[in-house]
């Protein structure tokens, strides 16, 4: 009896051996399958992916949502995140004598202010924190009303952030190595979708950077349909 006795136990430890060795395999496996943007999530001061636009005769407004660094400082080092949502509206005549308030509601929460005079621009703008993935609703006040649709502003196909960092991973990556000095710390990354700053030929690219200590940076700028590269800073 004590042989067989021994032989169940022996088998019963074999059988959980083996049970707690396949999920460890498997726990292996899932984090083999971590996306790039996963793996340097603490890295990532802004993950800037979502472009809204609308206008009338009166205003134009954009709108650039995701999440970022708050504060919000390109210093080589990333810290807390939140989600945001930045608006900016541009009078067709702007006046520093009126007075300007919006009204919107992202995911079912109301926001509502004044929207206030960027410093060096005749614009206005409010940072909201909450991110919008899908068209939504504006309103303009200025003694009158002005009500907009926000639309996505990209059409068409565009690669994913992911599919843009990585590309930016594997083309920058012999001038990363600089990052890499003993006991330095990684480079905060800057991920954001973009109207064509080259020019005025309409289109979105990605412009990922990373941003070392004393703001050394590093940088591609891809193509967002096709991915291909655009232009690199080394």
């Amino acid at each position: 009896m004590r042989g067989v006795f021994m032989t169940e136990k022996k088998s019963f430890c074999v059988k959980l051996c083996v049970l707690l060795a396949s999920v460890l395999f498997v726990a292996m496996l899932s984090g083999c399958g971590n996306s790039n943007l996963e793996k340097y999530a603490d890295d990532i001061s802004e993950l800037r992916e979502n472009l809204f636009a609308a206008e009338n005769a009166d205003y134009k407004i954009t709108a650039i949502s995701g999440k970022r660094e708050d504060p919000y400082e390109m210093d080589g080092v990333s810290a807390g995140k939140r989600d945001f949502t930045v608006i900016t509206v541009t009078p067709a005549v702007f006046s520093a004598a009126k007075s300007y308030r919006y009204r919107t509601e992202i995911g079912g929460t109301v926001y509502e202010g004044d929207l206030l005079p960027h410093p060096f621009a005749q614009s206005l703008s409010v940072d909201i924190p909450a991110t919008v993935q899908s068209d939504f609703s504006l309103t303009v006040f200025d003694g009158g009303e002005h009500a907009f649709e926000m639309k996505s502003a990209v059409t068409g196909e565009i690669i994913s952030a992911e599919k843009a960092f990585t590309i930016a991973l594997d083309k920058l990556k012999n001038e990363l190595k600089r990052f890499r000095g003993k006991g330095s710390p990684d480079p905060e990354i800057y991920i954001r979708l973009v109207e064509n700053p080259i020019d005025g030929s309409g289109g979105y690219f990605w412009y990922v950077a990373f941003v070392g200590e004393n703001k050394n940076t590093v940088a591609v700028l891809l193509r967002a349909d096709t991915g291909a590269v655009s232009a690199v800073r080394v």
